[in-house]
């Protein structure tokens, strides 16, 4: 039988957020660290409810003199203040309740 009939996990990610998402055919609670397939694993951490265990940290692009350097709006596709021309999701702050 040929090897990718089987489904292989090859991304390790850990569960931030407190919704619960599902995966694996089951909830995930937060901070429990599980292994999805690339696609699954991607879109759950774009959508900010996991990071990517053994990714690092988004870091501030520097210029020579050490410098922070800024985003140039004329490439709208890349983003020159982020290494990877990536900048980080931005978190969404909760409600306070009443």
């Amino acid at each position: 039988m040929p090897h990718h009939l089987y489904w292989e996990s090859n991304m390790k990610i850990k569960i931030t957020s407190d919704r619960n998402p599902w995966a694996n055919g089951s909830p995930c609670a937060q901070g429990q660290e599980i292994e999805l397939d690339d696609e699954t694993g991607q879109a759950m951490v774009e959508a900010g409810m996991a990071l990517e265990l053994g990714a690092s940290k988004p870091k501030r692009a520097r210029n020579a003199k050490g410098q922070v350097q800024s985003d140039d709006p004329s490439t709208p596709d890349v983003n020159e203040a982020w290494e990877g021309g990536k900048a980080p999701a931005k978190k969404t702050k909760k409600k306070a309740k009443k």
